[in-house]
């Protein structure tokens, strides 16, 4: 009787002593990571045959859910976009698609964001007239790249705003020209590159202001003064022996797009600087 008596002390103790805890909806999906990935058709994953095992989207949702053990991926990745289209979409209230995006992204733990190409592609990827593009290219593309590195700042810092606390990666841009597979001749694949390389160079740029690092890196450090990493997709494409791009040119027809290959490499510059506090 006397063990019994000690028993119900005992229970009486921790009842008193340990606060009680509540489940709170929701409650359940603590551990689900909320990944949203932004973005062109890069991130949609365009022209590989099994887009959730081959696109970098794909590949980091399920590294995400085997160190996490659940992922809810919305991707976002649409076809031809333009960093002005995704700004107007971030900051419009009236778009059709701004609640849907601003909303995903309050709730995410991880974003991903592959934008900037369409800026320059849009003056190559329609019927244009090749001489009036070879007497205004310059200054066309030179607009592109100054537009951009005004769209940029904005669109991350909305971001920024609204997912305060998520890890979030940019791509920049690669070159696709660095692996032209045919359609036109060595000496024009090489003047192509070139041509490229230069306008790229000057976008990427965009990446790396002070308007765009002042998101991020304000006068007053924070945790979460670091939480912007720039992916160096370009760097990585060019140090590879691998074929990564879909590069295919011929007549007003361009598939500028990462293969399968070039998907697992991005991805792989992503997944092990992952670092979320769940």
């Amino acid at each position: 009787m006397k063990i019994v008596r000690v028993f119900f002390i005992v229970v009486l103790v921790f009842v008193i002593l340990v606060p009680c805890t509540t489940a709170k909806p929701g409650d359940y999906e603590y551990k689900i990571v909320n990944y949203v990935a932004l973005g062109d058709s890069i991130a949609g994953g365009y022209g590989l045959e099994d887009v959730p095992k081959e696109s970098y989207v794909g590949r980091v949702a399920a590294a995400l859910e085997d160190r996490y053990g659940a992922v809810r991926l919305k991707n976002f990745g649409e076809n031809g976009l333009r960093s002005d289209e995704l700004l107007e979409i971030l900051e419009e209230e009236d778009n059709g698609q701004h609640a849907s995006y601003v909303e995903a992204i309050q709730e995410a733990d991880l974003i991903t964001l592959s934008i900037g190409s369409n800026d320059l592609l849009q003056y190559l990827s329609r019927d244009v007239n090749l001489q009036d593009l070879k007497k205004n290219g310059d200054r066309l593309f030179t607009e592109a790249c100054r537009k951009f590195s005004e769209n940029i700042p904005g669109i991350l810092d909305i971001i920024s705003r609204n997912a305060p606390n998520a890890q979030i990666f940019v791509n920049n841009i690669y070159n696709p020209c660095n692996d032209i597979s045919f359609g036109i001749s060595e000496e024009a694949a090489k003047n192509l590159e070139q041509m490229a390389e230069q306008y790229i160079q000057k976008l990427n740029r965009g990446f790396e202001t002070k308007r765009v690092q002042s998101v991020f890196n304000p006068k007053k450090k924070t945790k979460n003064s670091q939480r912007y990493t720039l992916v160096d997709v370009k760097g990585a494409f060019e140090q590879s022996d691998e074929k990564l791009i879909n590069m295919m040119i011929s007549w007003r027809s361009i598939d500028p797009h990462p293969n399968r290959e070039g998907h697992r490499v991005i991805a792989e510059l992503i997944i092990p600087r992952i670092e979320l506090n769940k």
